[in-house]
């Protein structure tokens, strides 16, 4: 039984050590290490290319770094070998207040206060009535909820679209393409939690932007592959979307030289919306690996077919 780390661009580093501190009778190497192929049973990985899996005869189990496990999800993976996803409770608490803070940071203002603190001006403006801060969730999963939750207490009308109808306590919520519709209308901040899908790949791009009311605001904290970063640009330049909180890129990081490092619109976070602990992801693939050598079954396996 032995792990292999292949977390880049995260350093592999603390997962290494969280795997050792946990299980010192477990071989665990990174990269770095050139570990013999034939003794690994266990990836530890943040994402995959074509032709990685195959180098390993051995392997049981793929096991993500992040909640998300679709950058692992490359043709070349058999299907004698289980691809599992971190759960951490405390994740989808983190991304709602993470939602709930760049919401607030746009429809209370405060890049305009932040600007005015910077020339001593001492001018009020009228605070944005909460009719008018209308909440839309693409997705109404783990993360959704919790998101739909924080926002509760605070006045605001939320609404969710999901794949399948369902009720949830408070929330409107609408499903099919005309629902998807019918929700941009009515979204002065629209917040995606999707996972990434060949049906979700691109989904907010121009034309559904372009839904969206005027002055809205997009919060990604779903997969950058989720939005058409160009399309994105286009419509804040217009002034049709009012700004974008974003932590998730389709390359991450961007480049030094892309336009939503300086865009006077966008607030750009690296990532961090809500970080599992090395510890949590470390414990999970020890278990997943147990759980693959004695054949029992995966609680946090990935639906290849649905991909997540």
């Amino acid at each position: 039984m032995a792990i292999l780390v292949l977390s880049s661009p995260l350093p592999a580093q603390p997962f290494v050590d969280a795997l050792r501190a946990l299980a010192p009778g477990i071989p665990v190497w990174s990269e770095a290490d050139d570990p013999p192929a034939e003794k690994v049973e266990a990836l530890l990985a943040w994402r995959l290319k074509p032709g990685t899996v195959p180098r390993y005869p051995k392997l049981r189990v793929l096991c993500s770094v992040g909640a998300g496990a679709e950058k692992l999800l490359v043709e070349d993976v058999p299907d004698h070998v289980s691809v599992t996803r971190v759960v951490d409770p405390l994740q989808a608490q983190e991304i709602a207040q993470y939602v709930l803070a760049c919401t607030l940071r746009f429809t209370r203002e405060l890049p305009l206060y932040e600007q005015q603190q910077s020339r001593a001006e001492w001018r009020r403006h009228p605070v944005r009535p909460a009719s008018r801060c209308r909440v839309g969730l693409l997705g109404l999963g783990a993360v959704g909820q919790a998101v739909a939750r924080a926002f509760a207490p605070l006045g605001y009308e939320v609404s969710a679209w999901v794949r399948r109808g369902r009720e949830w306590p408070g929330v409107q919520v609408f499903s099919g393409t005309d629902g998807l519709h019918r929700l941009l209308a009515r979204s002065d901040i629209l917040v995606c939690t999707l996972p990434l899908t060949a049906d979700t790949r691109g989904l907010l791009d121009a034309a559904t932007l372009r839904r969206l009311p005027r002055g809205a605001v997009l919060v990604n904290v779903g997969r950058g592959e989720h939005l058409v970063e160009a399309d994105l640009r286009l419509l804040l330049d217009e002034g049709h979307l009012a700004g974008a909180a974003l932590d998730v890129f389709a390359r991450e990081p961007p480049k030094p030289e892309h336009w939503i490092w300086r865009h006077p619109r966008v607030l750009a976070t690296p990532h961090i919306a809500a970080q599992a602990s090395t510890e949590t992801v470390a414990q999970q693939c020890l278990d997943a690996l147990q759980r693959a050598r004695d054949g029992l079954p995966q609680p946090h396996a990935v639906d290849r077919r649905a991909g997540y």
